[in-house]
């Protein structure tokens, strides 16, 4: 069987990435690794477990992907249902959870970094002029008054993830992604965009229906 800990640096000895799509002009995803032996495979029961920096994290990426499975296959489990959300998921409660929830297929997606950067954009000051009117001598003469627009700031998210799919009897891995999303959008958005490519990717290869 398959390592939990190891998951998120097996991909680290693939020679050659190739991209394969792009998603709304802001998700990459490129295959990292495809055991030829999966061509020949469906599945339909599958358990989605996250490798995050904490349990907050860890559950909305595996809501958002089984949310997105759903769509597609019979039955798609967060494991923190049926595993909580502790720091540490052993090998043994990682194999019950997938046998208690009759998973053909474990999918596990390690969130390896998410970062954002802001742009500000300076205020502009605008000049309301306003003639005095009233007589002649006032003709020339105005009131000016300073319009100050305040400062903006705008963000941009990047997340990337690396998803790995392994067969839930064996343990043999069958399929390894790695997504990149960058966004100015919420990043409760961003991941759902690096949601819906997983997902996407799956069904373009055939894993899933």
């Amino acid at each position: 069987m398959f390592s939990v800990v190891s998951v998120a640096f097996r991909m680290m000895t693939v020679g050659v990435i190739v991209a394969l799509a792009a998603c709304a002009g802001s998700t990459t995803v490129e295959k990292l690794y495809q055991d030829p032996a999966a061509r020949e495979l469906t599945f339909n029961r599958i358990l989605v477990v996250s490798v995050a920096s904490d349990g907050g994290e860890r559950r909305q990426m595996e809501e958002l992907v089984s949310s997105e499975l759903a769509e597609r296959i019979d039955s798609a489990i967060p494991s923190y249902k049926r595993l909580g959300l502790a720091s540490v998921i052993t090998q043994d409660a990682l194999d019950m959870a997938a046998e208690a929830a009759e998973a053909d297929a474990i999918l596990i997606t390690h969130v390896v970094s998410v970062s954002t950067s802001a742009e500000v954009q300076e205020g502009r000051v605008d000049i309301k002029s306003e003639c005095r009117g009233g007589n002649p001598a006032d003709y020339f003469l105005y009131d000016h008054e300073e319009l100050r627009q305040p400062d903006s700031v705008s963000f941009a998210h990047e997340v990337v993830v690396v998803s790995n799919l392994y067969r839930a009897d064996t343990g043999t891995r069958l399929w390894t992604i790695q997504s990149t999303c960058v966004d100015k959008a919420e990043l409760e958005s961003v991941m759902a965009d690096e949601a819906r490519a997983i997902v996407r990717q799956l069904r373009r290869d055939g894993l899933i229906g």
